[in-house]
């Protein structure tokens, strides 16, 4: 075969690869004449180029800049060398690629300079007519991601129109398998022509896949009407579903992953991996730890079992087309008690054993049991745990969703309180960082030393001086949280002074200056908000509470002067996510959607439920709409969005948070700081 301008050979191990970079046109050949032939490269790189996403904006309404140490011009060189080296194609994910600021012409200088395939993974949303138009001469494909609240409809209906090569991923959950056979036929009918099925690798249980549900599976895959492929998770647990090759997952191999903090991982699934600067940095990694890129995924679902077991294959020529797609939030815990001693005990219980990203160690398991919490089926220990002062913060970068339960449940027994919470979040998390000294004149020595560590913009304010510091959640790197947090003791320490720090959400373009030149915020009666899965659950919990309480649907809000975190620990321990709000005023924030009937008309339904003293922000999508309150009583506004969406009928996404977190959590630390210098 005479290579065409567009073809590209690729050598794999004992086989030839030929690769069109256009079509997605897959030749391999096996036969005695390749058998010495040897990778040299990875065949895909797997880009999650940020680690944050636009969805902040609608659904948690955070609108907060895409967080990522590539530039373009880091993200240019590294994938151009790697091309150099005979990579084939890079699929961009994250978090949202189209977040990335300068994506657009990252894309175009790869497509013009490089001769890889370029594809990303999108949530759609922010993929217009006009960026499409810009973007598609330079693209492979477009694989949209399916969720209930993103308007995923619109956006097949875009790339269909527009001609563009696309396909669709989709988690396969036991929830959603009734209802794939009917989405597949949408889809169909809407233009799609490739979908993807997605295994769910984590720890909640209720999302794996059953052995009956498994072969429904393969019976809803025998019945689609478009092509529809599995995910190299699933392995061989399908059985009757054909396979192009035999094996391995690939991954660490065949395809590697790069992230937002410059790692080199195997999948996105695979906790810490290899600090990476350049190609060379890369392909080092690639070629030198396959001890570490050949491991499997201490998460439950993985395909990899122990050893990777090598491809078996037949000498002959074998076709197929298809490009390779990319698909990967945070979980975080912050929490409070009332004492350095009680949040320090709080750690320490869980230090000895600890595994960064592994399954709980059996003396975890006893230790809460003991304390009578469950710990459910693969929970998995976070990448990161760290304390400073009253504070103590879990940590785990790229997971699907909330991979320590149980340590929020043992957090509120142990007295604490949890006032900051993500799971599968995608904003832009900091350090608000405060430090305080006796005698103010020594303020400009400490300021002078923070400049040179470079740890961020520090701004005085009286005898303090306040920082936001920006980390990197991977545990062993110059930068990550854990790190971080000791360089702040280690400072205060060698300078005399006192320092608190709290993970907080920042928000888009923040001026921290103009924060600190604003009131301390007005704080009112403690809230605690409690979501749970189901209505039941919700009414379960709040039917032997005191007080001012609501009840939302799956929504519990208890409004008192003062209560306990053993509210707090009852909430988690029959299954709900329990959060402490103490801002006056409280944020509201729904997300109504309701496919092909256009923008559910909301507004003017809400308006007999509110006061003039709430303030409205709405933001419409495609077929959907997203509303904040601004409120006084967040109580009466939750029961307002649950009565609507029942009253409507839209399916709707609705949390409850403090109005000004960023400002909250200063105020927070600025008298643990104060506190810390009266004891001394």
């Amino acid at each position: 075969m005479q290579p065409h301008s567009d073809w590209r050979p690729h050598a794999l191990d004992g086989a030839l690869l030929w690769f069109h970079r256009k079509t997605g046109t897959n030749v391999r050949v096996d036969a005695p004449p390749t058998r010495h032939l040897r990778r040299r490269a990875p065949r895909l790189v797997l880009f999650g180029i940020t680690n944050a996403c636009n969805l902040a904006c609608t659904f948690c309404s955070r609108e907060q800049q895409a967080r990522s140490e590539w530039t373009v011009d880091s993200a240019f060189d590294v994938l151009a060398g790697l091309a150099r080296a005979g990579t084939l194609e890079v699929s961009f994910g994250g978090g949202e690629p189209l977040a990335f600021r300068g994506f657009d012409e990252l894309v175009r200088r790869l497509s013009d300079e490089t001769p890889l395939a370029l594809h990303f993974t999108t949530n759609g949303t922010l993929l217009s007519d006009e960026r499409l138009a810009r973007l598609a001469p330079h693209l492979g494909e477009v694989r949209v991601s399916l969720y209930d609240d993103n308007d995923w409809e619109a956006c097949v209906e875009r790339l269909a129109r527009a001609g563009q090569t696309f396909g669709v991923n989709i988690l396969a959950t036991p929830e959603r398998l009734p209802s794939l056979p009917e989405q597949l036929r949408t889809l169909h009918a809407l233009g799609c022509r490739d979908a993807a099925l997605l295994r769910y690798v984590g720890n909640d249980a209720k999302l794996r896949l059953s052995g009956e549900e498994e072969a429904r599976l393969t019976e809803v895959l025998a019945e689609s009407p478009l092509r529809t492929r599995l995910s190299v998770c699933f392995g061989d647990t399908l059985t009757e579903v054909p396979r192009l090759f035999g094996g391995d997952c690939g991954a660490g191999l065949d395809f590697v992953t790069l992230t937002s903090d410059r790692r080199l991982k195997a999948c996105s699934f695979q906790g810490g991996g290899l600090p990476i600067t350049s190609a060379e940095d890369v392909l080092a990694g690639w070629n030198g730890r396959r001890d570490v890129l050949s491991a499997p995924s201490p998460l439950a679902g993985c395909a990899r079992a122990g050893t990777p077991q090598a491809e078996a294959l037949s000498d002959g020529v074998r076709v197929w087309r298809g490009f390779s797609g990319n698909n990967s939030g945070d979980c975080v815990l912050v929490g409070r008690f009332e004492t350095t001693d009680e949040a320090t005990a709080y750690l320490d219980a869980l230090l000895p054993d600890w595994k960064s990203g592994h399954a709980y160690p059996e003396r975890w398991k006893e230790l809460l049991a003991a304390e009578g919490i469950p710990v459910g089926e693969q929970e998995v220990a976070p990448e990161v745990m760290t304390s400073l002062g009253r504070v103590v913060m879990l940590y785990t970068d790229m997971t699907l969703g909330d991979d320590f339960p149980a340590l929020r449940t043992l957090l509120w027994k142990r007295k604490g309180r949890m006032v900051h919470s993500e799971i599968h979040g995608h904003g832009r998390l900091a350090l608000a960082t405060v430090f305080g000294v006796k005698d103010a004149a020594a303020l400009g020595a400490l300021e002078r030393v923070l400049e040179k560590e470079q740890l961020g913009a520090f701004f005085r304010h009286a005898n303090q001086l306040h920082g936001l510091v920006d980390f990197w959640g991977i545990p062993d790197q110059e930068e990550s949280l854990g790190t971080e947090v000791a360089k702040l003791k280690a400072l205060a320490l060698a300078n005399g002074a006192a320092v608190a720090a709290e993970l907080v959400d920042v928000p888009k373009d923040v001026r921290l200056e103009q924060r600190l030149a604003s009131r301390a915020p007005q704080t009112g009666r403690l809230r605690l908000w409690v979501l749970f899965k189901s209505a039941e659950a919700a009414a379960r919990y709040a039917k032997d509470l005191g007080g001012d309480v609501t009840v939302a649907g799956p929504h519990v809000l208890l409004e008192e002067d003062h209560f306990g975190p053993r509210l707090g620990y009852l909430a988690q321990r029959q299954g709900g996510t329990a959060l402490m709000l103490t801002s006056k005023r409280v944020i509201v924030r729904g997300h109504f959607s309701q496919p092909k009937r256009g923008p559910p008309d909301v507004i003017p339904h809400l308006r007999p439920y509110l006061t003039v003293d709430d303030r409205v922000e709405s933001t419409p999508g495609n077929d959907s709409l997203s509303v904040r309150v601004n409120t006084l009583e967040p109580g009466r506004v939750l029961k307002a969005f649950v009565e609507l969406e029942a009253l409507l009928g839209p399916r709707a996404w609705i949390r409850v948070g403090s109005d000004n977190p960023l400002a909250e959590a200063l105020h927070r630390l600025r008298e643990d700081v104060d506190q810390e210098l009266r004891r001394r």
